[in-house]
């Protein structure tokens, strides 16, 4: 990953320190929530010990669980501020210092709201304030906003050759939603906690807090909770799923139900790292996890000194991220790679987080060959039956074979051809063992893929294929009056003759006018019989001595052959006797 932020305060904790703020969550406990349970009316107590112990996530999993709405929940422990920089960096205190964000650009706002911003799963930001706090939502509106922006931007710049962004909430299609939510207040006891959060989140009308409960199936609730950075002493906190299988369809990170995160901060780094839980990272089975749901490669967004097993056990920081600081790892081997890893990555058979529902799909920057031109057209009519088929690419390609440039006839059967492909000028041709059938229709494939057709690098062509229809084509082989006539009958019929069984001959495509004036004759168009003979006689005598001009009018949508190939256009003139 290639994102670099300007230097900030180490990000390495003292051992101990982080031992002790992630024991934290063993004292932590959650209840079961009842969302419509009116007997549900005590908010369980806060923590009120911290042991200072190295955690076991899978034990502090088996013991933090709140279902509601078939939701299970598991934290990893709150984030200490020591993670982020330290207190001194991240301590706001004021919404004049709050909004000194730099406002993004409105272009920016084309990418957080992906997809028409309502669609799917969704990232819903939350203003979130205890009850008996100052709600300062309309002065922090402008600075969430922006920074969401960051947060995105720190994704966008992940990899130079691809692109994925946040699928953020957007109820109006063109900004990011910010929900202004009141939540359970800070109390007597002096403290808030990330149960205090979820509950007040989940029960809003329970505890008359709010007209909605925030348990959403498909969103991702990640709150800036304002104004407790005296009773909150972390960066914040979020919840992750111990599951590093790599189905997007199976992983407990990607199935639907609502999850949550918060931040104390309005801080990047702060807010994009428990997000990161949310969709999946750090699993324990990770190279370089700490088994306390970060890693210990620095500066990556989700690694620290956590306490974990692997620092409990005498581990330490290791810094192969040089010079990049709140990447979003760096290696592409922990937690996200854009796009798909070579089977020699860990996350090619593990949870990768870019597979994330709550993500766009990756985009590559990369452009892929393309045909810029085809012989013949597509459905090009007439075409000889001794025709070779040619495909022209944009940029060399390799993968041309008979299996990934094929002709079909129109029952679905391959015919046999010989294949090749001139490199100078980058023209696969394909030359059908045998001479095609007369007035048939050829479907012509080419399949690009990673193992098919694609350009030198590896980029693929988007499978493609066009069809075209054989001749040979219809021709008119006797016309009366003919060409050239005089003193032609004034009460005769105009006819013509052609060379096969004809379709789309009618008064619109088989017509008779005044030569001079071009005023049209009226008169009735019909077949001879079961003969390729078509008349058109006229309504009223013709004018004598006046020069009369015949035109059948051939094309795909007029007089062709029942294969579709259309006959020429042709007109011809005759003039008529006294």
């Amino acid at each position: 990953m290639k994102f670099v932020r300007a230097p900030k305060p180490s990000r390495i904790i003292r051992r101990t320190l982080a031992v002790f703020a992630l024991g934290a969550i063993i004292a932590t406990s959650f209840a079961l929530l009842p969302t419509s349970d009116a007997s549900a009316s005590a908010v369980p107590p806060s923590a009120a010990t911290i042991v200072p112990t190295a955690p076991d996530l899978a034990r502090i999993c088996a013991r933090l669980k709140l279902t509601v709405a078939r939701t299970t929940l598991c934290s990893h422990g709150p984030d200490p501020v020591d993670a982020f920089g330290g207190a001194a960096r991240l301590k706001q205190t004021s919404a004049a210092v709050e909004q000194r964000l730099f406002a993004a650009p409105a272009s920016e706002l084309t990418a957080l709201c992906s997809a028409g911003g309502v669609s799917g799963k969704r990232i819903e930001v939350i203003y979130g304030v205890p009850r008996d706090r100052t709600n300062r939502y309309s002065t922090m509106l402008a600075p969430l906003r922006d920074m969401m922006r960051q947060v995105n931007n720190n994704l966008e710049a992940a990899d130079a050759a691809t692109s994925q962004n946040y699928r953020f909430l957007c109820t109006n299609g063109v900004d990011v939603t910010v929900r202004n939510v009141t939540l359970l207040p800070v109390g007597a006891d002096g403290t808030y906690t990330f149960d205090d959060y979820v509950i007040s989140m989940q029960n809003q009308i329970e505890f008359a807090l709010g007209p909605v409960d925030y348990i959403e199936n498909d969103r991702l609730y990640i709150a800036y909770i304002d104004q407790i950075q005296d009773v909150y002493p972390f960066g914040g906190q979020g919840e992750l799923s111990i599951d590093d299988q790599p189905s997007a369809a199976a992983n407990a990170n990607n199935d639907s139900r609502p999850r949550y995160s918060m931040s104390a901060y309005l801080d990047m780094p702060v807010i994009a790292h428990e997000v990161g839980h949310n969709i999946g990272a750090v699993q324990d089975s990770a190279p370089h996890s700490s088994r306390g749901g970060h890693c210990y490669d620095e500066a990556d967004l989700m690694c620290y000194d956590d306490g974990g097993l692997y620092f409990a056990l005498g581990g330490t920081l290791t810094f192969t991220c040089a010079g990049l600081d709140s990447a979003i790892d760096c290696n592409d081997e922990d937690y996200y790679y854009p796009g798909t890893p070579p089977a020699s990555n860990y996350l090619a058979t593990h949870w990768n987080t870019a597979n994330s529902g709550f993500l766009t799909p990756v985009v590559s920057s990369a452009v892929p060959p393309i045909v810029t031109a085809k012989s013949p057209l597509t459905l090009a009519t007439r075409v000889a039956q001794t025709a070779n088929v040619t495909a022209t690419f944009s940029t060399a390609v390799q993968g041309i074979s008979t299996t990934t440039m094929r002709l079909k006839n129109p029952t679905g059967t391959v015919l046999a051809a010989a294949v090749s492909y001139n490199a100078t000028t980058r023209v696969a041709t394909l030359n059908p063992t045998a001479t095609l059938s007369a007035d048939t229709k050829y479907s012509l494939s080419l399949t690009g893929g990673v193992s098919a057709i694609r350009d030198t690098v590896g980029n693929p062509l988007r499978s493609t294929g066009w069809s075209f229809t054989t001749g040979p084509a219809p021709t008119i082989t006797t016309r009366t009056p003919t060409s050239g006539a005089t003193v032609a009958s004034r009460t005769a019929s105009v006819s013509a003759t052609f060379s096969e069984v004809m379709a789309g001959v009618a008064a619109s495509t088989f017509t008779l006018k005044n030569t001079a004036t071009g005023a049209a004759i009226a008169g009735v168009v019909s077949r001879s019989g079961t003969t390729n003979k078509w008349i058109l006689n006229p309504n009223a005598t013709l004018a004598a001595k006046t020069t009369f001009t015949a035109t059948v009018a051939g094309g795909t949508a007029a007089v062709r052959d029942l294969a579709g190939n259309p006959v020429s256009t042709t007109s011809w003139k005759f003039t008529t006797g006294s």
